[in-house]
């Protein structure tokens, strides 16, 4: 650059000069043009180089330096770097906004989906009321009517508490009751209170397990609430006759837990998204039966907080596996109940 900025000065400073010494020559007619000129050409040479250097070089040093980090890389490949480099944060800006747009469109679902949700038991409870309004000495239908009242706030209930647990889930809430518990009793226990729901669709629930008990850490209240939404959706969208399996495989560290059916199976579309909230693959059928279509949610959240991941393999008509892993307690563990 200061190479650069002298070879600069001096041109400009002679060409100047010479124009001067001209004028000097045209003007007094004599040699005391020439020191006019010489000592112009000095004065000339060091501003133009001062101007130059101190101006301009500072900003061309300051684009170079956004540019290229190390100044010693500015060579014949400079251009390739800098378009390279260009392209990179071309790309990356459109992978942002990219990012942005998707959680946007979550975001806007979501909010849809809560106010759907929100709204479909509320506008049931209005217009159970309005009835009994007009029709309260009717006693066979203000009984009906206030039975579907409080089955429409019930499900306003779950809907809330099931949010909050979300809630509570993400912004790492959760009680720390980390310890070892029996994992073949607690999904003996969830089975037995689902058996009543199964009967109504003669759907048999079956544990297959090889040992007498199965220790595991984690938190035994919350991989209840994971067993119990896996046994609750297989029931739902199981078929008539049909068979839910819970099995429970021993592995080197890990015990694998799967919940499997025969029921009518997920599209591969839809897997992709099954665990995010509100999200139903078949969105009339769901409600018909009185989810909250945040089941899957709590799961995969429930599973993330014990540092474990929830995974799904389903075929259209052949039915639905969920499995997941829980670490093994220690062979001397007392087991909580």
């Amino acid at each position: 650059m200061k190479k650069e900025s002298l070879i600069i000065a001096l041109v400009s400073s002679l060409l100047i000069t010479g124009i001067i010494y001209v004028l000097g020559l045209l003007v007094f007619h004599s040699t005391i043009s020439l020191l006019i000129a010489a000592s112009n050409f000095i004065v000339c040479s060091v501003s133009v180089y001062s101007i130059y250097y101190v101006v301009v070089g500072r900003r061309l040093r300051a684009i170079h330096s956004l540019i290229v980090k190390n100044p010693a890389e500015m060579d014949d490949t400079s251009l390739d770097v800098v378009e390279e480099r260009i392209s990179t944060l071309l790309r990356e800006r459109e992978e942002e906004l990219e990012k942005i747009d998707k959680l946007e469109r979550h975001r806007r679902e979501f909010l849809d989906n809560v106010s759907h949700e929100m709204k479909t038991p509320l506008f049931h409870i209005q217009g159970y009321i309005s009835t009994l309004v007009e029709n309260y000495t009717d006693q066979e239908m203000l009984k009906r009517y206030l039975e579907r009242t409080e089955k429409s706030a019930d499900r306003l209930i779950h809907i809330l508490e099931d949010l909050d647990t979300i809630s509570q889930l993400e912004s790492r809430e959760v009680s720390s009751d980390i310890e070892p518990f029996d994992i073949v009793e607690l999904c003996e226990e969830v089975l037995e209170s689902e058996k009543i729901d199964a009967k109504e669709k003669n759907i048999s629930l079956v544990l297959q397990n090889d040992m007498e008990k199965v220790g595991v850490i984690g938190e035994r209240f919350r991989i209840r609430q994971v067993m119990v939404n896996l046994a609750v959706n297989s029931i739902k969208y199981g078929k008539k006759d049909g068979q839910t399996t819970v099995r429970i495989k021993n592995e080197p560290d890990t015990i694998l837990v799967e919940v499997a059916d025969n029921g009518i199976g997920i599209a591969k579309e839809h897997l992709p998204r099954l665990f995010e909230r509100f999200y139903r693959v078949d969105k009339g059928r769901s409600r018909e039966q009185g989810g909250t279509g945040l089941g899957l949610s709590i799961v995969k959240h429930i599973l993330e907080a014990h540092h474990q991941h929830i995974h799904v393999e389903s075929k259209e008509g052949e039915g639905t596996t969920f499995s997941f892993k829980l670490k093994k307690a220690p062979h001397h563990s007392s087991f909580t109940h």
